[in-house]
This record gives structure tokens, sequence and C-alpha cells, in this order.
């Protein structure tokens, strides 16, 4: 059986079982399920287990079967390893050593371009707001002056899942606390019409790529007195049906395509809001889309997760040269 192992940030190995939300746990459960029934056993760890002397991951998770049956094991040696990391400048580091010893997907050079958001606006310039780069209070000071808009977005360089992001009042911006990591500093974007013919209120529309081909998209939508729909701050998803997706967004699309195509396999996605003359613009990208479905998303996870299995098969097969 071939070995994949899933990359994760900091984890506490004594846990009694990964993940610890039951809602989380299931979609992991189905992904491995499905895996281990295409002859693929697919591990569980953080980078924190890897011994760079002996080339292993200490210790790792496995899922078996049904019943809550979550093992643990030890001295793994993968084929490849799926990168699902936050983006973090340590992490980045430890990333690139294990790199040495093996092959990952995302490719890591895809993964720092796409995971930086100021390289995103200037990549998609045509769909971003105008990007400033500020290591300092006193150099965000002099920023804002550049900035029309009454409302500014203050957020880390290089982090997921919205940790981080400030919207804040433009005359107020100078009195939010020093922080001493690269922020980029944006106009704020009104999206407060919606997305057209879709949704009313605030907004961002995820796009889920494969290589070239649009998977599913959802909307997320920021608890009430927020801004931020990230899962993690509190927002609500709800998934569309891709002809439902409006067509100004695909010229978003194929640009990513023609930007990206050197890259195989590439597994990300982007977020786009709409402003109040419905023009879609591009407020980041993803390499690590999350692997969790809530209920109602159950077709569009077994779409995914079958588009995933084809991609690990694929890596296998030009690793091995022999049918997975």
């Amino acid at each position: 059986m071939k070995k994949v192992l899933i990359l994760f940030s900091k984890s506490d190995w004594k846990t009694s079982t990964p993940p610890k939300d039951k809602a989380y746990r299931y979609s992991y459960e189905y992904f491995y399920t499905l895996c281990r029934k295409n002859n693929i056993q697919v591990y569980r760890a953080s980078y924190e287990w890897y011994d760079f002397k002996k080339k292993i991951f200490k210790y790792a998770w496995i899922f078996e079967s049904a019943g809550n049956n979550w093992q643990r094991v030890r001295n793994i040696k993968p084929d490849f390893i799926y990168d699902k990391t936050k983006a973090r400048p340590e992490i980045f580091y430890k990333k690139d050593l294990i790199g040495l010893d093996y092959p990952f997907i995302n490719h890591l050079e895809f993964t720092k371009i796409v995971d930086n958001k100021y390289t995103n606006s200037l990549m998609f310039f045509r769909w971003s707001k105008k990007a400033w780069l500020a290591h300092n209070q006193k150099e965000m000071k002099k920023i804002i002056r550049s900035i029309k808009t009454s409302k500014i977005v203050l957020k880390p360089l290089r982090q997921s899942g919205g940790e981080g992001v400030q919207i804040l009042n433009k005359a107020d911006a100078s009195k939010c606390p020093n922080f001493n990591q690269t922020h980029l500093l944006q106009e704020f974007i009104d999206s407060s019409e919606g997305v057209p013919g879709v949704v009313k209120g605030i907004h961002d529309l995820r796009l889920i790529m494969v290589n070239n081909e649009l998977i599913y998209s959802l909307i997320r939508q920021p608890a009430k007195g927020s801004y931020l729909a990230n899962l993690a701050q509190g927002g609500t998803v709800t998934f569309i049906p891709l002809n439902k997706v409006p067509r100004s967004v695909f010229p978003i699309i194929n640009q990513a395509k023609k930007l990206f195509e050197s890259f195989r396999p590439r597994i990300f996605s982007i977020d786009v809001m709409f402003d109040k003359k419905k023009k879609p613009w591009v407020v980041e990208l993803n390499s690590m889309p999350g692997l969790y479905f809530s209920p109602k998303g159950n077709r569009y996870m077994e779409k995914m997760y079958a588009a995933l299995l084809k991609v690990f098969q694929a890596r296998l097969k030009d690793l091995s040269g022999k049918k997975i």
C-alpha cells in the first residue's frame, strides 16, 4: 500500500483522537477511508514530528476503520507529503528542509507564491486593490495618506484563516497597536451589495481549483457586526452550484490557469468580493483550501475528495512509473 502523509502544523501527540472536533473528524475519516479503499494509506502528522537526522516522521496518526478507530504509528517514510500547514515563516523553513527528502503537493514554491498576499495583488492587478507594505506603525501612518477609502484593510503578509486581519476606520488606524512583522495595507472593498444574482450582503466568494478545473464554489458571510467571513472567525458557508457562479470571475480563473501552468499538480482557492458596481476583486489566494465540509456540503465533499484522490494517484504513478 502506498503512503501519503498529510502534514499539519503544531499538534499534541498525546491527544486522544485527532482532530478533536467531531464535525471535522467525519470529513477526514471519510477521505482517509476513500484513499485506503484505493490502496493508499494516509497518515496525519505535524512538521514538528520530523526527525531530520533519520529522515523519517517519528509519529503519525492513521484511521483504519469506522468506530473512531484512530491509531498511533511510528517511523513513517511517505511516498509524498500533502501540505496542510499554516503560512508561517518558521514553518516554511522547516518544510524546505523536509522537501529535500520528500516531494510535496503543492510544490513548495507554488505555496510561497500563492500565500503571499502582496504577490497576489501584482499577479492579479486588474482585479486587485493597490497594496502597500508596512513593516511597522510608523510606515503605516505614511501609507494611510494615500488610501482613499474611509476604512482600510490591514493584514499580515503571510497568514491564513483571517488571522491578524483588521478592518480599521482610517481616522483611527494610527491608534492600532504597533507590529513588528510585514503587513499589507489596502483600500476597503464595500461588498454589502452581495454576489450578483446569488446572495445579498457582505460576503466573499471562494473558488476551489484543482489544476485547471473549478471543482466547487461557496459563499462565506461574516457573523453579525464583523467584516471577516472566514469560518475560523465565525463566518457561515453556503455552497453554490457552478452554474450560479458569476461569469465575471472567469477571466480571473483563466488568469490563474496561465500564471500557474508550470506547477502541477496544484490545489488552491481564489477568494473574490464584488463591489457596489458588481466588479469582482481578488481578495487573496490560498494554497491549502480546507478538507472540512459541513453535512450540507456532502455532495461537494465527495466531488472534491474524488478530485484529490485522482491527484494522489497521478502523483504516485509519476513517482513509481506504475499503476496504483
